[in-house]
């Protein structure tokens, strides 16, 4: 917690709101970028685009229509017109509510407006009223010979009526007209390369402010066909190839659009008509022209209203004014709403388990096992609603657990399934290799690629507008009600509590499917997203060192690996002192935490400055010295009967290191003689509570013990990492992974993966500032050890994402971080449970040492038991002032339920040990009674 820390005031506005200027509410606008986005690094202060500057509390980015300004303004000017859901989306009726919902539906009403006069429509419209004036639009899905495809791309010809009433035609790759737009922008500059067609169509016509689009036509579509009918059988399925990539003419009729229910949602800037009804017309152009006259009956939408249908997490539904509410950003890992498939995780089993309802306040849940129908309480700690840690190795990284309010699912016929064991749910669409091609522009500025193929066919078909042997295109075709053809596919419309699935399929229907027979669809722009946010986080190059003609080492790159040579051979050891860290991230000792290391007979191995052998390898270099050339520790406790030894190297390296299996790398004398100056800064300044084993066999692998600080939720806690240094250290950072164990329920912190990916600049995983990067001469080991331990093994790790450091001070970080917290706490525990079950290779003496002979697990057990009692004595109770500045101030109802089933766990280990000790006891005293 940070109780001292002035709150900061609650966000006004979100992306996508909708508002108005308080000094002119005829002018609207949506909020582009708001201070609290998570964005990792913020947008160049030099740019072209007002609205990419740095942002300050309070202000965002607003885009105003109909005309196109964009600018940073205050929220104090600005007032909120409507907010914007869709299903699935989560919200909360404050920022500081613990309890969240998800939108289940949602109705808008509207103000409307003829798109070229502006002539008003005296009344609200609702959904129900209006229909979509636009055929199809980007990322729409299509269907078409069982395969369900996107559209990606389309080719446009619009009619542009110019001063003087005459149309002009313009055909163009893109989607970027709207009927109603006006502008000296809507057509092209002239140039004195612009020929051909384009000079054709438009008669020479210059851009003038009264240039107005009163039709447009999508004459060519690109689709990118992502899964075929999951319901057909094998040789039904061979028998469909993969249908085209453009489609025009004729053959838009044989495509059926499906529209996702959040597309009909009508939102401001909208083109929409009336139902059943003459609304506002307006005519265009000259019966004599070639166009003929053109009737134009759209309207845009002006202003919304929106009403959102809402789950909440106890079960309860309600319809809420949208502004009444606020998007839930930032959610728990282990937030779930009820009907959500997850499974229940404790240490011993893995169940299946459908949500009933979660009282959020005590983060507990009432759940139905899949298996026996029973509904049983549980703590949302241990519950997983992604499918995140190690439920199946088979299962591809892009799958998860059930499915959400708004996906779209194949739906597999009755008697079969999707192939997966529940809950997971398989996830499709293969995203062809031309989709993913970026766009190409050649030194005239034409279009490459694809996109060159699809505007060649395009501008040919506006060529034959009109002329003999030209095809007219023929509308895209929509579901029709009663017809079951296409009711393979659907979009989740809502989760029962019994873990079926209702879906509405496209002729309107209402089926209802248990889980096993869905599969989800990856559509484009999921992937798309996915694929470019893939290096997200990672350092693009590593400083390089190479040495100059004049012998001295610079920054470079080099050809050969093997011939790099220490950057640090000529410096001091204070060159790899570590740097302080900053905002109190400094490593400070704790009487609590530090145990001085203890000398004994066999002191820990540190090489001198002896010379190596050139060819020394990793798997054959002895760093064992003779015994008047190793150095003593600089602290000594009287306990001379402990194993505690922050730096030991050992004879070889255990068979559960993470890196035991990869082939020992080569080094160099220059890397052997860097790894003494390493060992030297590790015997003589790593802190007490780190350890550090390296190994003769193996001089390219370590492992490191970090013992969690106090006042951190690790406090106590072990924390494992194994290191590898490849053959081109110190030039390249040490390769780190990190033993979690945390049973799959989540990281422990937000720089500690699942997977072992330990992600600190300093290990070239992050892309940090330059200076906090990996350097061969500023550098070393120690430094990223101590980096660990005083930067990530913090008080509140949930400012430990980028994204979230602003968020400091404000009610949705305070929030956070108290659940977070609350986690990392809960899970850390289990650490230490782990540790002494499963014996860890080299450091087996040491940690039973710590937590049984030094009394470090009895600590554990009456702080965790301590902290128990307080919190249900506390119960809703405000925390006590003496209390605020803990880390862990408090428990939750789930939080106790989870740390429990650990410390019997911890306190059956401890009693065992005592047993064996008293046993052993009474043993020796028994032997020794026999001998008189």
């Amino acid at each position: 917690m940070a109780p001292n820390v002035q709150k900061r005031a609650a966000a006004k506005f979100y992306q996508e709101d909708i508002i108005q200027r308080k000094d002119d509410p005829r002018v609207h606008g949506v909020v582009l970028r708001c201070w609290q986005d998570a964005e990792d690094m913020p947008p160049p202060g030099d740019h072209v685009d007002p609205l990419m500057r740095p942002l300050v509390q309070g202000e965002v980015g607003v885009s105003y229509f109909p005309r196109p300004v964009r600018e940073i303004v205050p929220e104090d000017v600005l007032e909120l017109v409507d907010r914007l859901y869709q299903p699935g989306d989560l919200l909360k009726r404050s920022v500081d509510d613990v309890r969240s919902g998800v939108v289940t539906s949602t109705k808008v009403k509207a103000r409307l407006e003829h798109a070229v006069s502006g002539h008003p429509l005296p009344e609200w419209k609702s959904m129900d009223e209006v229909e979509s004036a636009v055929e199809i639009d980007m990322g729409e899905y299509v269907v078409y010979n069982d395969w369900v495809g996107q559209v990606v791309e389309m080719f446009d010809e619009s009619l542009v009526e110019v001063p003087g009433g005459n149309l002009v035609r313009l055909p163009e790759l893109s989607a970027r007209l709207a009927v109603g737009e006006k502008g000296p922008d809507i057509l092209p500059q002239p140039m004195t390369s612009v020929s051909g067609i384009l000079g054709f169509l438009m008669g020479g016509q210059r851009p003038s402010d009264r240039d107005t689009v009163v039709s447009v036509k999508h004459t060519v579509l690109a689709v990118a066909w992502l899964a075929i009918n999951q319901s057909l059988s094998s040789e039904e399925a061979q028998s469909r190839p993969r249908p085209q990539r453009y489609w025009h003419g004729s053959d838009l009729g044989k495509l059926t659009s499906i529209t996702r229910r959040a597309e009909e949602a009508m939102r401001v800037g909208d083109r929409v008509r009336l139902k059943g009804s003459n609304g506002p017309l307006t005519r265009h152009g000259r019966p004599v022209e070639s166009f003929g006259q053109i009737e134009v009956d759209t309207l845009v939408v002006q202003e919304t209203r929106t009403t959102v249908d809402v789950l909440w997490q106890d079960g309860t539904r309600e319809t809420v004014d949208a502004r009444q509410s606020v998007p839930y950003l930032n959610p728990d890992e282990y937030d779930c709403w009820p009907g959500d498939h997850v499974l229940w995780k404790t240490e011993d089993e893995k169940r299946h388990v459908v949500v009933q309802s979660v009282n959020a306040q005590d983060r507990t849940a009432y759940v139905r096992v899949v298996e026996t129908g029973a509904i049983e309480l549980a703590s949302v700690l241990e519950l997983d609603p992604h499918g995140t840690g190690d439920w199946s190795a088979l299962a591809p990284a892009n799958d998860g657990l059930g499915v959400r309010r708004g996906d779209f699912v194949f739906i597999h016929r009755e008697g079969t399934n999707n192939g997966a064991r529940a809950p997971m749910v398989p996830r499709i669409g293969e995203v062809e290799e031309w989709v993913r091609e970026a766009p190409i522009v050649g030194p005239t500025g034409q279009l490459g690629g694809w996109r060159r193929e699809m505007t060649d066919l395009g501008t040919q078909i506006a060529e034959q507008r009109g002329k003999e042997g030209s095809v007219e295109e023929v509308p895209i075709g929509r579901p029709q009600k009663g017809d079951p053809s296409l009711n393979w596919f659907g979009e989740v419309l809502d989760l029962r509590l019994d873990g079926t699935i209702e879906v509405i399929v496209p002729n309107g229907d209402i089926v209802v499917v248990p889980l096993d027979r869905l599969t989800r669809l990856y559509d484009s722009v999921e992937q798309l997203e996915d694929l470019w946010g893939d290096d997200e986080g990672t350092v693009e190059e590593v400083e390089m060192w190479e040495m100059d003609q004049d012998g001295q080492w610079v920054e470079g790159a080099t050809d050969d690996a093997d011939e790099w040579e220490s950057a640090d051979e000529d410096l001091d050891e204070d060159s790899m002192e570590v740097e302080d860290a900053e905002d109190g991230g400094r490593w400070s000792p704790s009487t609590d935490t530090v145990i001085p290391p203890p000398l004994n007979g066999q002191t820990p191995m540190v090489v001198d400055d002896a010379p190596l052998p050139e060819s020394a390898s990793a798997s054959t270099s002895q760093l064992a010295l003779p015994s008047d050339s190793v150095k003593e520790p600089s602290e000594v406790d009287d306990a001379t009967d402990s194993p505690w030894k922050r730096f030991e190297v050992l004879p070889s390296a255990p068979a559960d290191h993470a890196f035991y299996n990869t082939p020992p790398a080569s080094h160099t004398r220059q890397f052997m003689a860097r790894m003494t100056k390493e060992y030297k800064a590790l015997q003589s300044s790593l802190p007490d509570s780190i350890l550090v084993r390296a190994y003769e066999d193996r001089t390219d692998l370590l492992r490191s013990l970090i013992i969690g600080p106090e006042n951190t939720p690790y406090e106590d806690a072990p924390f494992v990492i194994d290191w590898m240094l490849d053959a081109n250290f110190p030039q390249t950072p040490p390769i780190a992974h990190f033993l979690s164990w945390t049973n799959g329920n989540g990281r422990v912190n937000p720089n500690l993966y699942e997977e072992g990916k330990v992600c600190l600049s300093i290990l070239g995983t992050w892309a940090g500032d330059k200076s906090e990067s990996w350097s061969a001469l500023r550098s070393s080991l120690l430094q990223a050890l101590v980096s660990i331990q005083g930067l990530v093994l913090v008080k509140e790790p949930w400012f430990c994402e980028p994204a979230y450091e602003k968020l400091r001070g404000t009610e949705d970080g305070i929030v956070n971080s108290r659940l977070y917290n609350e986690k990392a706490y809960v899970l850390s525990r289990g650490f230490v449970r782990r540790a002494l079950e499963i014996p860890l290779g080299g450091l087996e003496e040491e940690l039973r040492w710590f937590y049984y002979t030094s009394g470090k697990l009895r600590k554990a057990l009456d702080d965790a038991r301590a902290l128990i009692e307080k919190s249900r004595a506390l119960k809703d109770e405000e925390v006590p002032e003496a209390d605020r500045e803990r880390a862990v101030p408090r428990l939750s109802s789930g939080g106790i339920i989870a740390l429990e089933r650990t410390l019997a766990k911890l306190q059956g280990l401890l009693d065992a040990h005592a047993g064996s000790e008293s046993d052993a006891a009474g043993h020796g005293a028994s032997s020794g009674g026999g001998k008189r």
